[in-house]
């Protein structure tokens, strides 16, 4: 099959769960035979193909409402007169270009992400469109994909829309290394470890009032930035503990031991779908500990801990447990690997996604 992926910033992945998902799934389509092209907008990146995947870079602006929209138009544009046997669409808010594929015979899959809509930086104007994306996608597209049963649900009370349920994947993985944490002044399961982008959206205002109030000498490690939250970031940084290192973006072989070096990994993000760095601490063998959101409850199963939603005072409570029960962490590790071992399996997903495209032809 021939396979056309729009709507991320691209490949490899450095900027979030659809550009994860997008590379680990169309790297391994590659290996299975099958043609496939990402078009992106990732300007650091002129690479013309990635691990056997054909790359095309097409222009944007820089802005958080018009960048990603743009990119799809063009991406869309580009496509019209090429034949190929699937566009997979990442993102529904370029679910506006479906209509027209539709329109030129093309077959389209999209995947939707979580209620995107809800997310705070967004205007009421582009909530609005947001909101009015996700009817575009259940009334046009050849398929729904899901990456949690949660999402399926809302798809489904809301719009009476079937979707495929594919969830990310992750990787078990160990180092025994742990020079980089010198680098950032850390020690061996001396940190707790947030990873994200640093937006209100995230909670990373509660996670530092909660670690404020623990009775503990470790660290909070933060990773992650966000070029248009400046404000908020400067509130964060604004903490007077200095056990709070913020440690800006951190990317291949440091943030592996990061990630297995942390006693523990934590989010208190508000707005989810299934997480690609909470999968990925879980794969590196974290204890973990979430905002008690349904698509985070769902990820986790058995495997974690959840605090009461939005609740700093129960998030300090979870924590201190924690602090104070090693035991019960290490519990939690062995849990952690496993559920990844048996629920997310990038394989798995690869295979189930190309089931899927195989439907078409039948």
């Amino acid at each position: 099959m021939k396979i056309a992926i729009i709507g991320t910033k691209g490949i490899p992945a450095r900027h979030g769960g659809f550009e994860t998902c997008v590379q680990e799934v169309s790297t391994r389509l590659a290996e299975r035979g099958h043609q496939v092209i990402v078009y992106h907008r990732s300007s650091d990146n002129t690479s013309k193909s990635y691990r056997g995947v054909k790359m095309i870079r097409v222009p944007t602006l820089e802005s958080k409402h018009l960048a990603t929209l743009i990119s799809s138009l063009l991406s869309t544009i580009s496509l019209a007169s090429k034949h190929v046997d699937i566009i997979h669409i990442y993102g529904v808010g370029s679910s506006a270009m479906i209509p027209f594929l539709r329109c030129v015979s093309k077959k389209v899959v999209i995947s939707v992400d979580a209620l995107d809509w809800k997310r705070a930086k967004w205007s009421k104007f582009a909530s609005w469109y947001l909101r009015l994306a996700e009817r575009v996608a259940t009334r046009f597209a050849d398929r729904i994909v899901v990456d949690s049963r949660v999402i399926g649900r809302y798809y489904w009370e809301e719009f009476r829309a079937r979707t495929e349920y594919l969830p990310y994947g992750a990787e078990i993985q160990r180092t025994e290394r742990m020079d980089a944490l010198k680098k950032f002044n850390l020690e061996k399961n001396g940190y707790l470890l947030f990873v994200g982008r640093l937006k209100p959206e995230k909670g990373v205002h509660r996670l530092i009032q909660a670690f404020d109030g623990l009775n503990t000498d470790k660290k909070l490690a933060i990773v992650g930035d966000d070029v248009f939250s400046r404000d908020y970031i400067r509130s964060l940084k604004s903490t007077t503990n200095p056990n709070v290192k913020f440690l800006g973006f951190v990317y291949g072989e440091d943030y592996k031991q990061l990630c297995c070096n942390a006693y523990l990994y934590v989010t208190a993000s508000e707005i989810e779908g299934t997480s690609p760095a909470l999968l990925s601490a879980m794969g590196y063998g974290n204890c973990v500990v979430v905002n008690a959101l349904p698509e985070n409850c769902e990820t986790i199963g058995d495997a974690g801990v959840c605090f009461r939603k939005n609740d700093v005072e129960d998030l300090r409570k979870q924590l201190q447990d924690l602090v104070d029960h090693p035991q019960k962490v290490k519990e939690y590790q062995i849990k952690a690997r496993n559920r990844i071992v048996q629920c997310y399996n990038w394989d798995a997903v690869t295979e189930g996604l190309e089931k899927l495209y195989r439907s078409f032809s039948r």
